[in-house]
C-alpha cells in the first residue's frame, strides 16, 4: 500500500468539515509528535534538538452497523451514530458496505461524482473518492467512503474486487480512529463477510415480526463462526422504552435457547417523525434536529460504545479490520 493513498486520507480527514471535501485537498498543519524520554521530563526548551520516533499507528475500532432485512432504518442508524462520535473529537469514517444498494450519500444531500465502483474498477483511488460529510464538528469531523446503488457486480465482488477493495482499506484504518461499516441488509455473503469482520457488530431490528425473524438468522450466521464478532442489539423505531425491552427479551431467549449465546442491548431508539422529516431534507438527523428523542437516543448508545475497554491487541480476532476481512472472506471461499 503506497503511503501517498495514507497520506492523502490523513489530510483529507483533517481539512475543515463545513463543506464537502474532494481530493483536491490543501495543505494541512503538522502535528508534532511528542517523543519518549526516560527519567524527568521537561517542559522548558530543548537546548538539542531530538529526532521524532515513528510509532506504529495504532489501528482504527471496526464497529459494523447491520440487520437481517431492509427497511429498519440500519442506514440512518449508521450516519448518525458517526456525527455523535465524531462530536466527541474522534476521527470518524463511514464505509459504505451496502453494495448494490448504498444510500448514506443521499441521506447527507451529497452528490457524490465517484464510489466504490470506480475503486474496484481501478479507476479511483479510496482517497479520490472519500468526501466530507457537511457540517459535522470536531478533530476530523465525519469521512464517507460512498457506496454504489444497482451496480450489479458489485453485489457479488469476485477475488479480485474483493482484494482490491481491501486493499485500499488498509490506509483508512490507519488514520482514523472508528470505522463505522454500514453492511448490506440480509445475510448474502459479502454483508456478513463485513460484519465478522468488525470488532462488534450493532444488530438492528424493529418491533416488526420480520424484522425480529431476519434479525435472528443474521445472528445465527454471525455466531456460527469460529470467529464470531462481539454481538449487540439495537430496537430502533419502538414505540416507546418499554416495547424495545420487549424485543431484546424475546430475542435474547431465543438466542439463547437456541444458539446458545446471549443478545446484548445497546440501546433502544424511539420512533420519531423527526427522523422522517431529516430523511425528505436529506439532511442527517443529527444536524437536523438535535435535540430530538431519536437524536438523543443514539447520542446514548454512541456514548456507550465510545466508553467501553480497548480492544486488546493480543486478541487474534481484533488484529484491525482489514486483516479481519482477510479471514473471514478467506472463510467464505
Amino acid at each position: 500500500m503506497s503511503m501517498d493513498q495514507a497520506t492523502n486520507l490523513r489530510k483529507l480527514l483533517s481539512s475543515d468539515g463545513a463543506g464537502v471535501v474532494n481530493s483536491s485537498v490543501g495543505p494541512v498543519k503538522s502535528e508534532a509528535i511528542p517523543s519518549e524520554r526516560k527519567g524527568r521530563v521537561s517542559f522548558g526548551p530543548s537546548t538539542r534538538a531530538r529526532p521524532a520516533r515513528v510509532r506504529t499507528p495504532q489501528l482504527a475500532r471496526a464497529i459494523a452497523v447491520a440487520s437481517g432485512k431492509g427497511g429498519v432504518g440500519k442506514s440512518n442508524l449508521s450516519l448518525n451514530l458517526a456525527i455523535e462520535v465524531a462530536r466527541t473529537g474522534k476521527r470518524v469514517a463511514i464505509f459504505d458496505a451496502d453494495l448494490g444498494c448504498a444510500n448514506v450519500d443521499v441521506l447527507c444531500g451529497l452528490q457524490v461524482r465517484s464510489t466504490l465502483a470506480d475503486v474496484v474498477s481501478g479507476r479511483k483511488r479510496l482517497a479520490e473518492i472519500m468526501v466530507k460529510i457537511p457540517g459535522v464538528r470536531g478533530r476530523g469531523g465525519v469521512g464517507l467512503v460512498p457506496g454504489a446503488s444497482g451496480v450489479m457486480e458489485l453485489a457479488s465482488l469476485n477475488a479480485s474486487q474483493r482484494t482490491m477493495v481491501i486493499e485500499q482499506l488498509a490506509a483508512l484504518e490507519r488514520v482514523v480512529d472508528l470505522v463505522i461499516i454500514d453492511v448490506g441488509a440480509g445475510i448474502a455473503a459479502d454483508a456478513i463477510g463485513f460484519a465478522r469482520a468488525a470488532d462488534s457488530v450493532l444488530l438492528t431490528c424493529t418491533p416488526e415480526p420480520t424484522a425480529m425473524t431476519d434479525a435472528y438468522a443474521a445472528a445465527k450466521l454471525l455466531f456460527s463462526s469460529s470467529e464470531a464478532p462481539n454481538l449487540n442489539l439495537v430496537v430502533n423505531m419502538a414505540g416507546n422504552e418499554e416495547e424495545g425491552l420487549a424485543v431484546h427479551r424475546r430475542m435474547d431467549q431465543v438466542a439463547r435457547r437456541h444458539l446458545g449465546r446471549s443478545l446484548e442491548l445497546v440501546g433502544v431508539v424511539p420512533f420519531d417523525f423527526s427522523v422522517v422529516a431529516a430523511v425528505k431534507r436529506r439532511r442527517p438527523l443529527a444536524l437536523e434536529s438535535p435535540d430530538a428523542l431519536a437524536t438523543r437516543a443514539i447520542r446514548t448508545i454512541a456514548s456507550s460504545l465510545m466508553t467501553e475497554s480497548p480492544v486488546s491487541e493480543r486478541t487474534p480476532k481484533k488484529s484491525g479490520f482489514l486483516s479481519g476481512l482477510l479471514r473471514s472472506l478467506a472463510g467464505d471461499r
